[in-house]
């Protein structure tokens, strides 16, 4: 991947986000870069120090890309870490010039990014996965050798009924889920509103929050291809939880998500393989930005990442 820094192209609207969170003592402005990717341009924020021992790439949900991520970003970024946070194929600033926007593109396109990134600075890579975004960071750790860890505030498989129930708005729209995949290769281009299709309002306890991310034409209120919302509960890992013992795994998940409840995700979590932890985040809705909930993410993601990053020296060594 070919990589080219720019002025900042993001709009007022994605900043608006910034008035739910504490400032960050110390925190820099994130760098837009729009990246070549596998099959066509992509748009990602870079916060922290290059010369960092540990990169964090963000990986977002169905209403979300890169840029609302800032405020988490910025704080690992102060804690010495450095931060990726691209927009997937599809949203964000990524939403023109891809010939395939589905689960399968994201996966590729993540999988590019951390090779390119590691030919140019091995270094360890831990992911970290909100909402639907949680599988998807499974899904690319399955696969890629440079992942040393996987952080998800929900593990939750659409492949899972009871998942498709907490996912999809109404019951006849999860009658039509066999039927999407073949429908979306006969209708190609065909692009819906996705909080047509999800639980859009219920993406956080604050309903100030949950509509400026429903009518974000970057995020929630972004059209999708059908094809993306067809990919995205038929997609099956390389590995099966049974068999994932690759890297440890630390689930943060909010406790009072209406979205997607914490016994969906636990489902998956049970059957990991892999050394776990699962830590609750009290008070805290599906985007979580409640207290306490937010210290108790600080206080399990950063000693998570120190591990890894010393686990990494010793092994070098």
């Amino acid at each position: 991947m070919s990589h080219a820094a720019a002025a900042d192209p993001y709009p007022s609207l994605s900043q608006a986000y910034e008035r739910f969170f504490d400032p960050v003592p110390g925190a820099q402005a994130p760098c837009a870069v729009r990246v070549e990717g596998p099959a066509g341009p992509l748009w990602l924020d870079r916060h922290g120090p290059a010369d960092a021992g540990l990169t964090v790439v963000l990986i977002h949900g169905a209403g979300g890309y890169g840029r609302m991520f800032a405020p988490l970003a910025q704080r690992l970024a102060v804690a010495g870490h450095e931060v990726l946070a691209p927009d997937l194929p599809g949203y964000g600033l990524s939403r023109g010039h891809w010939t395939q926007v589905d689960y399968a593109a994201w996966k590729r396109t993540l999988l590019a990014l951390i090779e390119a990134e590691h030919a140019q600075r091995p270094r360890p890579v831990v992911l970290l996965g909100a909402s639907i975004g949680g599988y998807l960071a499974y899904l690319v750790a399955a696969e890629s050798p440079h992942v040393r860890g996987l952080v998800a505030t929900t593990l939750a498989d659409p492949r899972d009924r009871e998942v498709q129930a907490a996912l999809v708005r109404r019951p006849w729209m999860r009658a039509l889920l066999p039927a999407l995949r073949p429908l979306s290769r006969v209708t190609r281009g065909l692009r819906i509103p996705v909080r047509w299709f999800t639980h859009m309002d219920r993406m956080s306890r604050d309903p100030a929050l949950a509509a400026l991310v429903c009518s974000d034409p970057l995020g929630g209120g972004n059209r999708v291809p059908l094809g993306l919302l067809a990919s995205l509960f038929d997609t099956a890992p390389a590995r099966e939880p049974e068999q994932f013992d690759r890297c440890p795994v630390l689930m943060v998940h909010p406790d009072r998500d209406a979205w997607t409840p914490v016994r969906i995700s636990d489902r998956f979590y049970a059957r990991l393989a892999a050394p776990r932890q699962r830590v609750l985040l009290e008070q805290c809705g599906h985007f979580p930005i409640e207290q306490p909930g937010l210290d108790q993410l600080r206080d399990a993601l950063l000693p998570f990442l120190g591990r890894i990053a010393q686990s990494t020296e010793i092994a070098t060594v």
